[in-house]
């Protein structure tokens, strides 16, 4: 049988419920961020005001570090032995500009291993609903092996990007977990791409 390493729970909330109501029943404060949708990385010391950056990372225990996200890979990452934490939010932009590489870079300095990082990969955008007006523009060269085109549609495939960054950045494939779901398909889950929803899901982890 599988080991799992994270928990998934949660509901929807309707339109107008504030994010704090929802957070209040949750243990351990949160830090949240201003998602740019670049590669910048913050540390965490203590909960304090969102900072301008798409990835958190924190040794504290008790912090609970927060993305938002619709469409966009959310991304969580831990080395309990070194005693590390992060959050990544990859959105398509910061995917490329290879946020996640970087990320390795500092949970790296930080005492982290990759062999024993357990890496979680909640809900995003399908290949089949990553459309791209023109992708072989849009992404780094070193990318376009990515790029599909199904029925004159063009596409890409960011989750295979990321599969390929997990592998070279030495995680192990029995150390991650991946919720093969497509947000734009599955209404279960907020899309921008799907009805112009301004809502998101949290993602979450923390240090206990």
């Amino acid at each position: 049988m599988r080991q799992h390493f994270f928990s998934v729970f949660g509901h929807k909330t309707q339109a107008g419920v504030l994010q704090d109501d929802v957070l209040s029943g949750l243990p351990f404060p949160a830090q949240t961020m201003n998602q740019v949708h670049g590669v910048r990385i913050a540390e965490v010391t203590r909960v304090g005001e969102a900072p301008e950056a798409d990835a958190l990372i924190t040794r504290n225990r008790g912090v609970r570090l927060m993305i938002k996200t619709a469409d966009c890979i959310p991304l969580v990452l831990a080395d309990e032995e070194a005693g590390v934490v992060a959050a990544v939010h990859a959105g398509w932009r910061g995917l490329v500009a290879d946020i996640v590489p970087l990320v390795f870079e500092r949970l790296s300095a930080m005492g982290a291993a990759p062999e024993r990082l357990k890496v979680g990969v909640g809900p995003s955008l399908g290949v089949e609903c990553a459309i791209f007006s023109d992708p072989l523009s849009e992404i780094p060269e070193k990318y376009h092996w990515a790029a599909r085109r199904n029925r004159g549609i063009d596409l890409i495939d960011l989750n295979a990007i990321l599969r390929r960054q997990l592998e070279e950045g030495g995680v192990r494939g029995e150390n991650i977990e991946w919720m093969e779901i497509c947000t734009a398909c599955d209404d279960k889950w907020f899309s921008w791409r799907r009805n112009k929803d301004a809502r998101r899901f949290g993602t979450w982890v923390v240090l206990v």
